[in-house]
């Protein structure tokens, strides 16, 4: 049979799907096994190195496929596959691949952004400053105690978070201290040891987490216009002690960095944090922490969160506070066959209205976002050894992040913010 010669042109292609079933396909692989066929995954660091694909039935084991319930890049690959093994001989000559353009999101108000971005080193501080003068009581000292006073609560906790936001180590920070000393902020310069006994308080970690949930409350006006959208989720900051280990199976020398977990909700309009626990329990049991927290100055009316937050205990937390969930479900999740009604209520909107299911859920990606601004502000790792200063260190860095969404929120809404803020509880 004759071959037929490859096509000269190629149309840009609509989707990035098709794009990346043609990419798996160019790199081969793929193997009929039956009436399936056995496509690897594009990733070289991916769990699952293969994934199985039915032509005829349109389904793949990828995750994927298995949230969207639509051809995925896997099911791609293979119809690419097929049509070249079929149509294109080796005298042909290569395929030109043309890759589409990749949806991007554009800054809306740039001028906002940029000026948001050159006066944060400026305001954060004041905000700082105004923060915890409004929100910080020091505590009573009794006549006639013996010692040196302490450092008041006040400036203990301004100068940590200013240490923290400063992405130096307590020493080198001495500089950005005296400023702040400069700006009348701080009576006085403090030791750099003071500072890390501070830190190690325990009893800050809830004064901090109170701080965070205060500085959201400026924003919850704006999370209400948009719908009240939050989403959960969870992440790891690495610590300065790792262990090392030889595996005596393979024969290599092997190391693993200490973990500092945070679980937080956020705005997905502003990137606020509304909720936040520094634990290393899994991430299903913290949700109505935050969520909690959370309610206490926003209106929720919507929460996503991916599979690990799946729940019938975290469904009903959601609806019993007035929200709606959206949590995909797995594939071996029981569906109308549960006994609970939020569950076979949800489970209805995934399977019957997916894509309006999906357009709440992938709103879920914003969480992502304000990780990622809180590591690049602030550093993705933690310089305290002890394990309570270690949570109050990420708990710094997310309050400077609350602090930075202020800053932006002023620039691009208009808005006036000063602590302490006159908020209405939802």
């Amino acid at each position: 049979m004759a071959a037929i010669a490859a096509p000269t042109e190629f149309q840009p292609l609509s989707t990035t799907r098709e794009e990346r079933g043609r990419q798996i396909a160019q790199l081969g692989g793929i193997r009929k096994i039956g009436a399936r066929y056995v496509v690897p995954s594009q990733s070289a660091n991916a769990n699952v190195p293969t994934y199985l694909v039915d032509i005829v039935d349109q389904t793949c084991t990828c995750p994927d496929f298995e949230l969207r319930r639509q051809p995925c890049k896997h099911y791609e690959a293979c119809l690419f596959w097929l049509s070249w093994e079929g149509a294109v001989s080796a005298e042909a000559g290569e395929v030109t691949l043309v890759t589409p353009q990749r949806k991007t999101y554009k800054q809306k108000n740039w001028r906002a952004y940029e000026t948001a971005q050159m006066t944060e080193c400026e305001r954060v501080p004041q905000l700082l400053h105004s923060l915890c003068e409004s929100y910080v009581n020091e505590p009573a000292r009794e006549v006639g105690t013996p010692g040196r006073k302490p450092i008041p609560l006040r400036e203990a906790l301004y100068a940590v978070v200013m240490k923290v936001y400063s992405c130096r180590s307590g020493r080198r920070a001495d500089k950005d201290i005296k400023d702040c000393v400069g700006l009348g902020h701080l009576s006085k310069k403090w030791a750099p040891k003071t500072l890390f006994r501070v830190l190690a308080d325990s009893e800050l970690t809830p004064i901090l987490v109170r701080l965070i949930m205060e500085s959201s409350a400026p924003l919850a006006a704006i999370e209400a216009l948009a719908g009240g959208q939050y989403a959960q989720d969870s992440t790891g900051f690495p610590t300065v002690f790792y262990e090392r280990w030889f595996d005596q199976k393979h024969g290599k020398l092997c190391s693993e960095h200490g973990w500092v977990k945070l679980h937080l909700m956020v705005g997905t309009v502003t990137h606020v944090v509304t909720g936040v626990k520094v634990s290393s329990e899994a991430d299903c049991p913290v949700l109505p922490e935050t969520l909690e927290q959370t309610r206490v100055y926003h209106r929720v009316q919507e929460v996503s969160a991916d599979k690990a937050y799946l729940a019938k205990y975290n469904l009903a937390a959601i609806v019993e506070g007035g929200a709606q969930p959206f949590i995909p479900f797995k594939t071996n999740s029981l569906g109308t066959a549960s006994t609970s009604p939020h569950w076979r209520k949800m489970w209805c909107l995934f399977q019957l209205k997916a894509e309006e299911f999906l357009h709440s859920y992938h709103r879920r990606s914003n969480v992502e976002s304000a990780i990622g601004s809180i590591k690049s502000k602030c550093g993705a790792g933690v310089r305290c050894k002890l394990p309570a200063a270690q949570a109050n260190e990420v708990l710094c860095k997310v309050l400077i992040h609350n602090l930075a969404c202020i800053v932006h929120a002023i620039e691009k809404h208009g808005i006036d913010v000063s602590f302490p803020f006159a908020k209405v509880a939802p």
